[in-house]
């Protein structure tokens, strides 16, 4: 009978351990994914939360930090800029309101972002287009 019982009690033990690791603390659920990438000198830096996407793109002393509302259907992002932070001469005058859309498709901790289309994307496309790791 003891055996039975402290057998009982060991099994609902890890049985309640394993549901707590199971559940994710709320803040995680909003936390964002970052995904980055170097191409030609140029660092960029993803990151994917619920909504929203942050852009880190950077070449030396030279850079942009764009937020923006995220719409994803299927594998298809747009992204609606919403701010914007230029550091230094960036190239690319973008503006609060301009639309990118691209291809997004994730396997494991690497991406492949294709299909690169709207406002500045002919002038970007190359750099940004291609492989993406997780960080």
């Amino acid at each position: 009978m003891f055996r039975l019982l402290a057998g009982s009690f060991a099994l609902t033990l890890v049985t309640l351990g394993a549901g707590a690791q199971d559940k994710k603390d709320p803040k995680e659920k909003d936390k964002a994914t970052a995904w980055v990438r170097e191409s030609n000198g140029v660092d960029l830096k993803f990151e994917f939360g619920k909504d929203t996407v942050t852009f880190h793109v950077t070449a030396g002393g030279n850079g942009v930090v764009i937020k923006a509302k995220l719409t994803k259907e299927k594998d298809v992002v747009t992204a609606e800029f919403t701010e914007i932070v230029e550091k230094g001469d960036f190239p690319n005058k973008l503006k609060k309101g301009d639309k990118i859309s691209f291809k997004w498709v994730e396997k494991g901790t690497t991406a492949t972002l294709s299909e690169f289309k709207g406002d500045g994307a002919d002038e970007a496309k190359d750099i940004v287009e291609g492989e993406y790791k997780k960080k």
